[in-house]
């Protein structure tokens, strides 16, 4: 039985670094969308001033379905009309903007109850080994105590960039919302 949950805890190693992995590939790319967004927020004074084809030029070399919504703004007259369709492209580029975001809170949240786990399944076999008397003595107890121990270390690991990089990017793409809704804004009041 205590091989059976010696093997079970370096599975949860290996379940952690892959969830290692995987939290720092979405990171990657997520950091890699949001490098490509250009910044919002000068646009506004491109509208202010109106050089709406500046503007429209501009946010396309970088925000290619947001110059598509603006777009189509310029074609419909009706401020209703303009308030729904735009509605509609926010609560998508949300969708687009926070892909990903839930792996790594749901990653922060769990990893270090995974690292736990693997801990508990490794002092369990620690101290199998030492009721067991003449089997290993103290080197053999104490090994597994420290391999125990890392599981919760990478647990931590794996968890702590994790929500890190969860509450940068949910802050990133709640500012470029914002952006887009002062911008739907601008545009609104500023077009002729």
């Amino acid at each position: 039985m205590l091989v059976v949950i010696e093997w079970l805890s370096r599975a949860v190693l290996l379940l952690l670094l892959g969830l290692s992995v995987w939290s720092v590939s979405i990171m990657i790319e997520r950091r890699r969308f949001f490098a490509a967004l250009a910044n919002l927020r000068p646009l506004g004074g491109k509208l202010k001033l109106g050089q709406f084809a500046e503007f429209n030029r501009d946010l396309a070399a970088s925000y290619q379905s947001a110059a598509t919504i603006f777009s189509e703004m310029g074609q419909i007259s009706e401020q209703d009309k303009i308030e729904r369709s735009f509605g509609a492209f926010l609560m998508y580029e949300k969708e687009q903007l926070e892909k990903g975001l839930s792996v790594l809170g749901t990653l922060g949240a769990t990893a270090p109850f995974i690292g736990l786990l693997g801990t508990v399944m490794g002092i369990i076999v620690s101290f199998g080994k030492l009721s067991e008397g003449g089997g290993g003595g103290t080197d053999a107890v104490m090994f597994s105590l420290a391999e125990a121990l890392i599981l919760t270390a990478v647990g931590l690991v794996v968890a702590i960039p994790a929500v890190v990089a969860f509450n940068y990017f949910t802050r990133r793409a709640k500012a470029v919302l914002n952006d887009l809704s002062v911008l739907k804004d601008l545009y609104l009041a500023y077009r002729k």
